[in-house]
């Protein structure tokens, strides 16, 4: 005969386990556990709880635990997805997680009935069992749930393997069949086969992932050293362009300098210093397209490379002397496209390696067309080019980077013979 305070524990141990499973679900899928939330998942595991007591009494205990995944579950995994806008594959991820973070206080509950051979001791470890591991599942899931929400659903589904697996398990074998409990060496043996395939698979994925994470680290590093080198160039050929104006404008002292060593005899010393004027002459020697200084300076610096690889380039702007884009991106774009598009030419057969540039104000945007010819036509994927060469293929990705802090958009694209870069800034 159950007397009335196993009664009393037996719907507080139920009480207790469903709720937990309702607000461990919903905190695993990253669902913040707020007043108002709080309140409308304590509804939930009231309704759901109302449908078991309906099952137990119609059918009794074993019916209402054989019928608890329909009154229970999928209710729950419906509601979250509906009035959470929660995928499937996360809904179910998290009623799983949740029903088998409840095995800690069935084991706990077994072995108290072990030592003292009592059901009210069953019950007492298994509600306390179940308050601990909700307290420490809800700090837990804070941190955790909102990760797993914004995982890909390849992701999603390996994690939900070892936790569904079980689910379905303990359901064959312990409520729907007596085989968990015949002692069958397959039955047994099934949990751990099922747990090597997900740590398997687990494996692949996360080191998939690690090393996507390690290649886009490297990439965003080197990125920003290319962006840095390029603020660098910039200020270099400002400051060169500087100290040229400043020697032009004393060129009469320059020349009473240089009369002076060669009168004394020190010819060599002339010839340095004029060697040191055409160098500093020819490096920084901008040609204007516009009134830009910027573009000058990032049109202009490619000039020996173009001559040196015998390419045909035009280059046109017409680009005020402000914009509403700042110095560093419009160098970075434009150096970094007239790098790509020489480098591409120069491969082409010579005859035909051409350069064409067009950059333009027009309604307040930069207009950005760049085309070269090319030997052979880049890979694409995704849009993006993609190099045959490790080490290379960051010009694109800077491009690209650089004019999206512009709150702009580029395509790269093959048209016919040319590869082209278009972009919006």
């Amino acid at each position: 005969m159950i007397s009335s305070v196993e009664m009393a524990l037996w719907a507080i141990h139920h009480a207790t386990t469903l709720l937990f499973g309702v607000f461990a679900s919903a905190a695993l899928c990253g669902i913040e556990i707020n007043r108002r939330h709080a309140l409308e998942l304590v509804g939930v595991g009231a309704a759901t709880g109302a449908a078991f007591s309906i099952a137990n009494v119609v059918g009794g205990e074993l019916f209402a635990r054989q019928v608890y995944p329909l009154v229970v579950h999928l209710p729950l995994t419906v509601y979250l997805c509906a009035r959470y806008h929660l995928s499937p594959l996360l809904a179910t991820l998290g009623v799983t997680s949740a029903y088998l973070s409840c095995q800690f206080s069935n084991w706990m509950g077994i072995a108290a009935f072990a030592a003292t051979d009592s059901q009210i001791a069953y019950y007492l470890a298994r509600i306390a069992t179940t308050l601990g591991v909700f307290a420490v599942l809800l700090h837990w899931a804070g941190d955790i749930g909102p990760r797993l929400a914004i995982k890909s659903p390849t992701e999603l589904g390996i994690l939900l393997i070892l936790p569904l697996v079980y689910y379905i398990f303990d359901y064959a074998t312990n409520v729907y069949t007596t085989l968990f409990h015949s002692g069958s060496v397959v039955t047994v043996e099934f949990l751990a086969f099922a747990l090597c395939a997900f740590y398997l698979m687990f494996l692949a994925v996360y080191l998939r992932e690690y090393e996507e994470k390690e290649t886009a680290e490297r990439e965003r590093w080197m990125l920003e050293t290319r962006d840095s080198a390029a603020i660098k160039e910039l200020e270099a050929w400002r400051q060169s362009g500087r100290e040229l104006s400043i020697l032009r404008h004393d060129m009469r002292h320059f020349l009473r300098g240089l009369a002076t060593l060669i009168e004394e005899g020190h010819t060599d010393e002339a010839l340095k210093r004029i060697d040191e004027l055409c160098e500093a002459g020819d490096r920084t020697a901008v040609r204007r397209f516009c009134a830009n200084e910027t573009v000058n300076i990032a049109l202009s610096s490619f000039n020996s490379d173009i001559n040196r690889n015998g390419i045909t380039a035009n280059l046109r702007a017409a680009v005020p002397e402000t914009v509403h884009v700042g110095d560093a991106d419009l160098f970075s774009v434009l150096s970094n496209a007239l790098e790509n598009a020489i480098t591409a030419a120069s491969a082409a057969p010579q005859g035909k390696r051409f350069v064409d540039l067009d950059l333009r104000l027009e309604d307040g945007q930069l207009l950005l067309l760049v085309s070269n010819t090319f030997d052979r036509a880049p890979r694409m994927v995704d849009g993006m080019p993609v190099t045959r060469h490790a080490g290379h293929g960051f010009g694109t990705k800077s491009i690209k980077l650089a004019v999206e802090r512009m709150n702009g958009n580029c395509q790269f694209r093959i048209n016919g013979d040319r590869f082209e870069l278009r972009a919006v800034m």
